[in-house]
Protein backbone atom coordinates (compact mmCIF):
# COMPACT_ATOMS: atom_id res chain seq x y z
CA UNK A 1 0.00 0.00 0.00
CA UNK A 2 1.32 3.44 -0.92
CA UNK A 3 1.11 6.43 1.37
CA UNK A 4 -2.09 7.58 -0.34
CA UNK A 5 -5.26 5.58 -0.82
CA UNK A 6 -6.56 4.60 -4.25
CA UNK A 7 -8.36 7.52 -5.89
CA UNK A 8 -11.94 6.95 -7.00
CA UNK A 9 -13.83 9.08 -9.50
CA UNK A 10 -16.21 10.55 -6.92
CA UNK A 11 -13.23 11.93 -5.00
CA UNK A 12 -12.06 13.98 -7.97
CA UNK A 13 -13.33 17.57 -8.37
CA UNK A 14 -15.80 17.87 -11.25
CA UNK A 15 -13.48 19.95 -13.45
CA UNK A 16 -10.90 17.13 -13.44
CA UNK A 17 -13.21 14.16 -14.02
CA UNK A 18 -12.76 14.19 -17.79
CA UNK A 19 -8.99 13.89 -17.33
CA UNK A 20 -9.53 11.22 -14.67
CA UNK A 21 -11.78 9.24 -17.00
CA UNK A 22 -9.27 9.46 -19.84
CA UNK A 23 -6.33 8.37 -17.72
CA UNK A 24 -8.19 5.51 -16.02
CA UNK A 25 -10.14 4.24 -19.06
CA UNK A 26 -7.73 1.39 -19.83
CA UNK A 27 -7.77 0.17 -16.22
CA UNK A 28 -11.52 0.20 -15.71
CA UNK A 29 -11.83 3.52 -13.90
CA UNK A 30 -9.31 3.03 -11.13
CA UNK A 31 -5.52 2.69 -10.88
CA UNK A 32 -4.36 0.60 -7.95
CA UNK A 33 -0.61 0.27 -8.46
CA UNK A 34 2.46 1.75 -10.05
CA UNK A 35 3.24 5.39 -10.70
CA UNK A 36 -0.24 5.96 -12.13
CA UNK A 37 -1.74 5.23 -8.72
CA UNK A 38 0.08 8.32 -7.46
CA UNK A 39 -0.09 10.68 -10.42
CA UNK A 40 -3.87 10.20 -10.75
CA UNK A 41 -4.18 12.33 -7.62
CA UNK A 42 -3.67 15.18 -10.10
CA UNK A 43 -5.67 13.93 -13.09
CA UNK A 44 -4.78 16.74 -15.50
CA UNK A 45 -1.08 16.43 -14.67
CA UNK A 46 -1.34 12.66 -15.10
CA UNK A 47 -2.95 13.12 -18.51
CA UNK A 48 -0.28 15.54 -19.70
CA UNK A 49 2.55 13.47 -18.26
CA UNK A 50 1.11 10.40 -19.93
CA UNK A 51 1.53 11.87 -23.40
CA UNK A 52 5.27 12.42 -22.92
CA UNK A 53 5.76 9.03 -21.28
CA UNK A 54 3.92 7.34 -24.11
CA UNK A 55 6.06 9.07 -26.73
CA UNK A 56 9.31 8.24 -24.96
CA UNK A 57 8.37 4.60 -24.36
CA UNK A 58 6.53 3.63 -27.54
CA UNK A 59 7.09 6.15 -30.33
CA UNK A 60 10.77 7.03 -30.40
CA UNK A 61 13.02 5.26 -32.85
CA UNK A 62 16.10 4.51 -30.78
CA UNK A 63 16.73 0.83 -30.03
CA UNK A 64 14.69 -0.82 -27.26
CA UNK A 65 17.94 -2.20 -25.78
CA UNK A 66 19.27 1.33 -25.28
CA UNK A 67 15.93 2.58 -23.99
CA UNK A 68 15.70 -0.14 -21.35
CA UNK A 69 19.36 0.29 -20.38
CA UNK A 70 18.74 4.02 -19.84
CA UNK A 71 15.70 3.23 -17.69
CA UNK A 72 17.44 0.70 -15.45
CA UNK A 73 20.52 2.90 -15.12
CA UNK A 74 18.18 5.65 -13.92
CA UNK A 75 16.37 3.24 -11.60
CA UNK A 76 19.68 2.22 -10.06
CA UNK A 77 20.83 5.83 -9.68
CA UNK A 78 17.51 6.72 -8.02
CA UNK A 79 17.48 3.55 -5.86
CA UNK A 80 14.01 2.75 -7.16
CA UNK A 81 13.10 -0.92 -6.72
CA UNK A 82 9.75 -0.50 -8.48
CA UNK A 83 11.19 0.83 -11.75
CA UNK A 84 14.04 -1.67 -11.54
CA UNK A 85 11.64 -4.57 -11.11
CA UNK A 86 9.48 -3.38 -14.00
CA UNK A 87 12.35 -2.82 -16.44
CA UNK A 88 15.24 -5.19 -15.69
CA UNK A 89 13.34 -8.12 -17.29
CA UNK A 90 12.55 -5.93 -20.31
CA UNK A 91 16.22 -4.96 -20.57
CA UNK A 92 17.19 -8.63 -20.59
CA UNK A 93 14.61 -9.39 -23.30
CA UNK A 94 15.84 -6.43 -25.35
CA UNK A 95 19.39 -7.77 -25.35
CA UNK A 96 21.17 -6.09 -22.42
CA UNK A 97 23.50 -8.73 -21.00
CA UNK A 98 22.78 -10.41 -17.69
CA UNK A 99 26.31 -9.47 -16.61
CA UNK A 100 25.68 -5.76 -17.18
CA UNK A 101 22.25 -5.78 -15.53
CA UNK A 102 23.51 -7.71 -12.51
CA UNK A 103 26.58 -5.45 -12.15
CA UNK A 104 24.40 -2.34 -12.27
CA UNK A 105 22.02 -3.80 -9.68
CA UNK A 106 24.83 -4.78 -7.30
CA UNK A 107 26.98 -1.70 -8.03
CA UNK A 108 29.84 -3.92 -9.03
CA UNK A 109 32.46 -3.06 -11.67
CA UNK A 110 30.79 -3.12 -15.05
CA UNK A 111 31.67 -5.70 -17.70
CA UNK A 112 32.83 -4.66 -21.13
CA UNK A 113 30.04 -2.99 -23.06
CA UNK A 114 29.36 -1.96 -26.61
CA UNK A 115 30.09 1.70 -27.40
CA UNK A 116 26.40 2.64 -27.36
CA UNK A 117 25.84 0.92 -24.00
CA UNK A 118 28.91 2.62 -22.51
CA UNK A 119 27.70 5.99 -23.80
CA UNK A 120 24.32 5.55 -22.06
CA UNK A 121 25.72 4.26 -18.78
CA UNK A 122 28.50 6.88 -18.60
CA UNK A 123 26.14 9.74 -19.52
CA UNK A 124 23.52 8.75 -16.96
CA UNK A 125 25.94 7.84 -14.21
CA UNK A 126 27.94 11.03 -14.57
CA UNK A 127 24.80 13.17 -14.51
CA UNK A 128 23.22 11.43 -11.53
CA UNK A 129 26.47 11.56 -9.54
CA UNK A 130 27.59 15.10 -10.38
CA UNK A 131 24.41 16.71 -11.78
CA UNK A 132 26.44 17.65 -14.85
CA UNK A 133 27.86 15.94 -17.92
CA UNK A 134 31.43 16.63 -18.98
CA UNK A 135 32.16 17.61 -22.57
CA UNK A 136 33.94 14.28 -23.17
CA UNK A 137 31.00 12.20 -21.92
CA UNK A 138 28.50 14.39 -23.74
CA UNK A 139 30.42 14.16 -27.00
CA UNK A 140 30.68 10.36 -26.75
CA UNK A 141 26.90 10.13 -26.30
CA UNK A 142 26.26 12.64 -29.07
CA UNK A 143 28.55 10.71 -31.43
CA UNK A 144 26.66 7.50 -30.66
CA UNK A 145 23.11 8.78 -30.86
CA UNK A 146 22.94 12.13 -32.64
CA UNK A 147 21.15 15.20 -31.33
CA UNK A 148 17.56 13.92 -31.59
CA UNK A 149 18.13 10.59 -29.88
CA UNK A 150 20.39 12.08 -27.20
CA UNK A 151 17.70 14.66 -26.46
CA UNK A 152 15.09 11.91 -26.23
CA UNK A 153 17.33 9.70 -24.07
CA UNK A 154 17.92 12.63 -21.74
CA UNK A 155 14.15 13.22 -21.53
CA UNK A 156 13.59 9.48 -20.94
CA UNK A 157 16.05 9.44 -18.04
CA UNK A 158 14.52 12.62 -16.60
CA UNK A 159 11.04 11.14 -16.95
CA UNK A 160 12.10 7.99 -15.11
CA UNK A 161 13.87 10.02 -12.44
CA UNK A 162 10.53 11.77 -11.91
CA UNK A 163 8.75 8.41 -11.85
CA UNK A 164 11.24 7.14 -9.28
CA UNK A 165 10.64 10.24 -7.18
CA UNK A 166 6.89 9.53 -7.15
CA UNK A 167 7.34 5.83 -6.40
CA UNK A 168 9.95 6.30 -3.67
CA UNK A 169 8.37 9.33 -2.00
CA UNK A 170 4.90 7.76 -1.88
CA UNK A 171 6.34 4.32 -0.97
CA UNK A 172 4.62 2.38 -3.72
CA UNK A 173 5.17 -1.29 -2.95
CA UNK A 174 6.60 -3.82 -5.36
CA UNK A 175 4.12 -6.23 -6.88
CA UNK A 176 4.00 -9.68 -5.33
CA UNK A 177 4.95 -11.36 -8.60
CA UNK A 178 8.43 -10.45 -9.80
CA UNK A 179 11.23 -12.21 -11.57
CA UNK A 180 14.16 -10.04 -10.49
CA UNK A 181 15.98 -9.98 -7.17
CA UNK A 182 14.92 -6.95 -5.16
CA UNK A 183 17.13 -3.96 -5.83
CA UNK A 184 19.41 -3.45 -2.83
CA UNK A 185 18.96 0.08 -1.51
Amino acid sequence: MARLPVVKRDQVPEQFREAFDEVTAASGGVITSGPGSITINSPEMARRRGHLTSYLRYETTFPKRIQELAIITTARAMDCPYVWNAHAPAARRAGVSDALIDALRERRPLPSMSADEAAVVNYATEFFQTHKVSQKTFQAALDQFGAQHLTELTALMGNYAQTAFFLNAFEVQLPEQRTEPVLPV
